[in-house]
């Protein structure tokens, strides 16, 4: 790395075209841009503050849709949205006018972010594996191409239902629960019979957009140290990040990713998750073709495996953690269309929502904030390595528990002359130090 990651910033494109064609360049006019993912959204987003002279906002005119193209050229190369792949404008605020001319901030999403509000789920999905249903929506409804096969990631389990005019957005958030990852080898559904059954496994998938297209993938997958939700036993490279305290104007290309600022947003709330039912909770499943009450107890600490980001198991003792704290309760889903006389289910795992909830709380148990000089390769569902030094003792060792892998949550660019940074929102779920090469 080198200080220039943080003042080097050249805008080689940035084009607005009006809803008539007309192509007019905003670039002598861009004062800053911010650019935002998130791993809970469904879209990118940008805002751009403008400045003219002029009263650029009705030359052009903007009205909301506008196509909108960028190219920066940075320390690590280029980086935008050319015209395979635009921004499109859908709000402009803080408009000022002056004598003398005009400010005010353009708000961009992509294009899938508002074909999501003209377009619904209308028909009935047969039984699939749900990762098909995904790419469905994707191609026919939001009529997209910008998702790969490892983009989405394989679900083991089939579903299916109805779409009764739900936008496309909430469907695929909506299926993310009831996702089980067909890359886990460990024993899934469910065993026992009866009162004292147990369910067995993990479920859960994230729907998001990041700068390369759109994603399902498993939160096992993500927070594996293997490539799981590519399908493949290969290790994951993550970029490192070392805090000391000190940025020098002069860093050599041998030292390891800096991090300005950084600090502790949120960590364990025992109380908060023995509510929720994190560690162990009991769902009452009732089948209503055959009158047939079972009970499945679920304890993420048996399940969980080595699927964490962090070495340590999960940080609860055993006297809260074997303890049930949630009791749930779920009919059976047969469907008002399936053949067999209804004796067909929907395909939903008896106990999904016992397993989802306890796995997607549990990501988020500790957060992290931090200021890295920019990094445009970074996206929301990358993992990278931070390293923190011990507040007491040698300043060279690193802290073991807080230091380790950690997952992007979200992600802002910030291009401006001479400040370009990139601020991270990070998540774990478990502590200790895998490292890089572990």
């Amino acid at each position: 790395m080198s200080v220039s990651e943080t003042s080097t910033l050249q805008i080689t494109d940035a084009t607005i075209e009006s809803l008539s064609g007309k192509k007019t360049s905003v670039l002598p006019n861009i004062l800053s841009i911010d650019y935002f993912e998130n791993i809970l959204e469904p879209s990118v987003m940008m805002e751009i503050q403008i400045i003219s002279m002029s009263t650029l906002f009705n030359i052009i005119p903007i009205r909301g849709g506008e196509k909108f193209t960028l190219e920066l050229e940075t320390a690590r190369g280029t980086w935008g949205f050319d015209d395979d792949n635009p921004l499109y404008v859908y709000k402009v605020s803080d408009l000022n006018t002056q004598q003398m001319g005009e400010s005010f901030t353009l708000h961009l999403v992509s294009r899938e972010f508002l074909t999501n509000e003209t377009n619904r789920c209308v028909r009935k999905y047969q039984k699939k594996n749900i990762h098909e249903h995904v790419k469905s929506i994707l191609k026919d409804v939001l009529k997209t191409d910008r998702y790969s096969d490892d983009s989405i990631e394989k679900s083991s389990n089939s579903y299916t239902f109805i779409g009764n005019y739900k936008k496309a957005f909430y469907t695929l958030e909506w299926l993310g629960p009831k996702a089980i990852s067909a890359t886990d080898s460990s024993t899934k559904g469910t065993s026992g019979e009866g009162k004292d059954a147990k369910a067995n496994g993990t479920a859960g998938f994230l729907f998001y957009e990041n700068k390369d297209g759109f994603n399902f993938k498993s939160i096992d997958g993500l927070t594996s140290a293997l490539n799981v939700s590519k399908g493949s036993s290969d290790k994951k490279i993550n970029p490192t990040y070392s805090f000391s305290g000190i940025i020098s104007e002069s860093i050599s290309q041998a030292q390891p990713l800096k991090i300005i600022k950084w600090f502790l947003e949120k960590n364990i709330d025992l109380r908060k998750s023995l509510r929720i039912g994190m560690y162990s909770n009991y769902t009452f499943f009732y089948d209503m073709i055959t009158n047939k009450l079972s009970g499945y107890k679920y304890s993420l600490k048996n399940e969980i495996g080595d699927k964490t980001l962090g070495k340590d198991e999960i940080p609860v003792s055993d006297q809260f953690g074997e303890s049930i704290s949630r009791i749930m309760f779920r009919m059976s889903d047969h469907g008002a269309l399936e053949d067999g006389a209804g004796l067909e289910t929907s395909g939903r795992d008896d106990a999904d929502m016992a397993k989802s909830f306890s796995r997607y709380n549990l990501l988020f148990t500790q957060a992290i904030n931090i200021l890295v000089p920019l990094n445009n390769d970074l996206k929301v569902g990358d993992m990278i390595t931070c390293e923190f030094p011990l507040k007491d003792g040698d300043a060279k060792e690193m802290d073991p528990e807080i230091s380790g892998n950690y997952l992007i949550r979200e992600l802002r660019h910030h291009f401006t002359a001479n400040q370009n940074s990139t601020s991270l929102k990070l998540m774990r779920d478990s502590y200790g130090l895998h490292g890089p090469d572990n």
